[in-house]
């Protein structure tokens, strides 16, 4: 299981997460804010969350690529990975 902050600066932001999180679309990702939780696959549920708070990039699973860590990186509130 991995979680981390993540903070999207403008909507061409969440474009590019979504193309990252859908390179890895058979992996559960989903994105907390407040009490939503949204499939972070969906740029539609994306949008329809509040962008210019942090939120929380949830993944319920222990065997997460190594890759994905890179490609999440530039997202992270506070980068730690």
């Amino acid at each position: 299981m991995f979680e981390a902050e993540v903070l999207f600066n403008d909507l061409s932001a969440v474009k590019s997460f979504v193309s990252v999180a859908t390179k890895y679309e058979k992996m559960p990702i989903n994105l907390i804010s407040d009490v939503y939780t949204i499939d972070a696959h969906s740029l539609m549920g994306i949008i329809s969350l509040d962008i210019s708070k942090p939120m929380t990039l949830h993944v319920p699973v222990d065997n997460i690529p190594e890759s994905f860590f890179d490609d999440i990186k530039r997202y992270l509130a506070q980068p730690s990975v």
